[in-house]
């Protein structure tokens, strides 16, 4: 016979939710965790979501300088959604300004900015270009 460990059903899980709690920088989570605003978040919202997001690519095929890209979605409600997001050519200053801002930050400025839908993040297109040769072919034998 197999026995399973027994968990704990005692522990009450409550609070903001990450959705990718192991991507945060360590710092960033720490100042967010023992900021005002989340435990004013975690009041109020019980079913809470923050997404973070670090992104870092060419600007351009142009301009081959680095962007590093910080986001930070909060997701109240399914209507009330908050979007924190700084985009800079040194690498650490996105981390910097989201800590400082988490001093000032409050749930009645993140109600006040939140909106119902976000734009996506970034969009790109495709181009496909068919193969030169089935291109031919497909002219020859249709």
């Amino acid at each position: 016979m197999e026995i399973n460990k027994v968990q704990n059903h005692n522990q009450t899980s409550f609070g903001i939710k990450y959705a990718n709690k192991k991507a945060w920088n360590k710092d960033v989570l720490f100042a967010f965790e023992k900021s005002n605003v989340i435990k004013e978040i975690d009041k109020k919202y019980p079913e809470a979501k923050v997404h973070y997001l670090k992104m870092s690519g060419e600007e351009s095929l142009a301009n081959s300088e680095i962007i590093h890209t910080l986001i930070m979605d909060v997701e109240l409600a399914k209507n009330k959604l908050y979007r924190w997001m700084l985009s800079s050519h040194t690498e650490n200053v996105p981390e910097k300004h989201l800590i400082k801002d988490f001093e000032n930050l409050t749930l009645n400025n993140i109600e006040e900015s939140s909106a119902e839908k976000l734009s996506p993040i970034e969009s790109i297109s495709i181009n496909y270009k068919q193969n030169p040769i089935k291109a031919f072919l497909s002219k020859i034998f249709s």
